[in-house]
C-alpha cells in the first residue's frame, strides 16, 4: 500500500518524536545527572574504589578467600582471582578516620562515603551508639566494632556525672593553688570560677568560658559556634538551643551588648541565609524566589506572605534582619 504526502509526514514526525525522546533520556542519564561530591581529600581513592566495586556483581567468592571474575585467564576458564582484602578490628574515632581506616574495618565504600558526607555537613558521632545508626550497618558487624569505637574528648558529650565532677575539679583546682608557689606556671587542673559570675554571652571568649564549671574546650567551642551563626545572642535563653548546654549553665550569663551581626534579605545568598539557625534551607530558598518574583522585601510584612513563616518564627529572626 503506497502511503500518501500527508500519511508520510505524520510518520517522519513520529519517528523524530522518538529519537528525541530516547535521546533525551540518554543525555539525562549520561551527561546531566550531578555526581555527588564529598568534601574530603580521599575524593579520588573513593572513586577509584566505587570503579573498582562497580562490577560486584559478576564477582564470585573461591573456597581460598578470593573474588573470581568472569574474563580471560591463563588456563581459559572464563575466571581470574582477586585477591580480597580481610576485615580488620583495631580501636578508631569515627569522627576523624580516614576512608583507609574504614575500609580496613570491613565497610563498603558506599558507607565510607555516607560517613564523609555526614561529617562534611557538620554531623558528629558523639557516643559509640551514634555510629551504630550508619546505614547498611549489619548486626554482626556492629558486635564487631563496638567494643573498640573510641570517641575523642572534643566530641563527647557531658553527662551529669561528668559535671559534678568537672564542678568538684574546679573546687579542688582552687585549693590547689593556694598551695603553688607565686612563681609557678603549671596547675594541676583548669582553673575554674568558685563561685557564679554573670559573663555577658556576646563578648566571653573562649577561655573565659571554659573558667564555668560544667564548660570545657568542645562546649565552649560549640557556644562560639553557635553565637557566630545566630549573629549575636539576644536572651541568654537561646543557651539551652546549643546541643547538649544543660539549662542550669544559664543562670553564669547575661547579654549585655546586642546582635554585631545582621541579614539584609535583599542582599544575603541561599548560603549564607540556610547558615543563620532561625532560616535553615528551605527558608533561604523561599527569600531568594520571592525576591527573583517579587522584587525586594521591604518589611516584615512581605515576609509573612512566604511558607514556613509563621508569626513565631519571624519575632524570632526579628533582630537579626535587615532591609
Amino acid at each position: 500500500m503506497r502511503l500518501n504526502r500527508s500519511d508520510r509526514r505524520v510518520l517522519l514526525l513520529l519517528f523524530a518524536v522518538v529519537i528525541a525522546f530516547w535521546g533525551g533520556v540518554l543525555l539525562d542519564r549520561w551527561l546531566l545527572q550531578p555526581r555527588s561530591s564529598l568534601v574530603s581529600l580521599d575524593e579520588v581513592a573513593m572513586d577509584s574504589l566505587d570503579a573498582a566495586w562497580s562490577g560486584a556483581d559478576s564477582l564470585q567468592m573461591s573456597g581460598g578467600g578470593y573474588l573470581v571474575r568472569k574474563g580471560e585467564s591463563d588456563n581459559n576458564s572464563g575466571y581470574y582471582a582477586v585477591p580480597v582484602q580481610q576485615s580488620e578490628t583495631f580501636p578508631f574515632d569515627p569522627n576523624t578516620a580516614d576512608s583507609t581506616t574504614f575500609l580496613r574495618l570491613g565497610l563498603a565504600p558506599w558507607q565510607v562515603r555516607s560517613i564523609y558526607k555526614y561529617r562534611a555537613r557538620g554531623g558528629r558521632y558523639h557516643r559509640p551508639e551514634d555510629f551504630k545508626r550508619l546505614p547498611g550497618m549489619a548486626p554482626e558487624l556492629w558486635n564487631r566494632l563496638a567494643s573498640f569505637v573510641r570517641i575523642g574528648e572534643p566530641f563527647r558529650y557531658y553527662e551529669r556525672e561528668d559535671l559534678d565532677r568537672e564542678r568538684n575539679a574546679g573546687r579542688v583546682a582552687g585549693r590547689e593553688a593556694e598551695r603553688l608557689p607565686e612563681d609557678s606556671s603549671s596547675y594541676p587542673y583548669q582553673e575554674k570560677f568558685s563561685e557564679v559570675v554573670q559573663l555577658d554571652l556576646n563578648a566571653v571568649d573562649s577561655a573565659t568560658l571554659k573558667k564555668v564549671p560544667g564548660i570545657a574546650s568542645y562546649r565552649a567551642r560549640q557556644i562560639l559556634n553557635y553565637r557566630d551563626r545566630l549573629g549575636g545572642f539576644v536572651s541568654s535563653d537561646q543557651l539551652s538551643e546549643v546541643e547538649g548546654v544543660p539549662v542550669e549553665l544559664q543562670e553564669w550569663f547575661t547579654v549585655k551588648k546586642g546582635v554585631f551581626r545582621k541579614i539584609n534579605l535583599n542582599s544575603a545568598s541561599v548560603g549564607q541565609l540556610a547558615r543563620h539557625p532561625y532560616v535553615g534551607s528551605a527558608r533561604a530558598k523561599a527569600i531568594v524566589n520571592y525576591r527573583r518574583a517579587q522584587g525586594r522585601i521591604r518589611s516584615l510584612a512581605d515576609l509573612s506572605l512566604l511558607p514556613d513563616f509563621s508569626s513565631e518564627v519571624i519575632a524570632r529572626l526579628e533582630p537579626y534582619l535587615e532591609f
